[in-house]
């Protein structure tokens, strides 16, 4: 087996457009960790990749961020950032199409979200690119790890340009150009939770037996202006949510929740979308 470092690859999670994830292992520590590594071996996307790691190392406190813990040259002197290894699939593989969670699960899913990019904001990191394919649900924990800082933004100003975005979940006003800014990322909540509620992202409809305390919260995120979508400044949306799963579902915490299917702790209530 190769090895970077002190870390021994075990095996390849996947690849970007510029870098390849690989599970490895600590050859003293014998734990496992990510390495996210350049394939393309350019001071361009090394410093995306230096740039990804700083700040992940700022937002190395909260237990749905990945934490980087180191960075270094392989070999052929391509960069290599060390992350936490996590254990879980992505809500997008979680949810095949015509497939999606159970509305109780997609609520607690988009509140461990929200509280992420509560933190993320408050430290000034703007994600830029929140999706299903970037939230990996670890159900036994009743959490979520917020992946894929690649074109993350610390402090935009209004001269930021996006770095990229992806096209289906991207807010409008990534689209035209304009900086990324908290709220970019609240719209990418409200995608997320479509998705898991067996929504359509291109048409942004959703299952007509959705509950409509929780349809009404999801398209509040999805306002068109952005402006016109929740803010941390004017609205608690942890809370809110968290007042919408009592009304709906008598009840607020995920323990709660866990206990509602109780022969199956570590796998989502998944169904065909009606």
């Amino acid at each position: 087996m190769a090895t970077i470092g002190n870390y021994e690859i075990t095996g390849l999670i996947g690849e970007g457009g510029f870098a390849r994830i690989y599970q490895a292992k600590h050859v003293l520590l014998e734990e496992l960790a990510c390495l996210k590594q350049c394939k393309i071996n350019t001071k361009d996307y090394e410093e995306l990749l230096r740039q990804e790691a700083k700040i992940l190392w700022k937002l190395s406190e909260h237990h749905s961020i990945p934490h980087a813990k180191d960075f270094l040259k392989a070999d052929d002197g391509s960069a290599v950032m060390v992350m936490s290894y996590i254990d879980g699939k992505t809500l997008e593989d979680l949810i095949p199409k015509k497939t999606r969670v159970h509305p109780e699960d997609a609520c607690w899913i988009t509140q461990r979200l929200l509280e992420a990019l509560y933190y993320c904001h408050y430290n000034g990191v703007i994600h830029s690119d929140v999706k299903p394919g970037n939230v990996i649900v670890e159900p036994g924990k009743h959490d979520i790890k917020l992946i894929d800082f690649g074109i993350a933004v610390y402090r935009p100003s209004n001269h930021t340009k996006p770095v990229g975005y992806t096209n289906t979940f991207a807010a409008p006003e990534i689209v035209a150009g304009k900086p990324p800014i908290p709220e970019t990322d609240i719209y990418g909540a409200g995608m997320v939770m479509l998705c898991a509620l067996g929504g359509d992202p291109r048409t942004r409809d959703l299952p007509k037996d959705v509950p409509e305390p929780i349809r009404d919260y999801c398209n509040s995120l999805l306002k068109y202006d952005p402006m016109e979508r929740p803010n941390w400044e004017k609205t608690n949306l942890i809370q809110n949510l968290s007042d919408v799963r009592f009304q709906v579902f008598g009840r607020r915490n995920t323990e709660a929740s866990k206990k509602t299917h109780p022969d199956d702790k570590e796998s989502l209530r998944t169904e065909k979308v009606i």
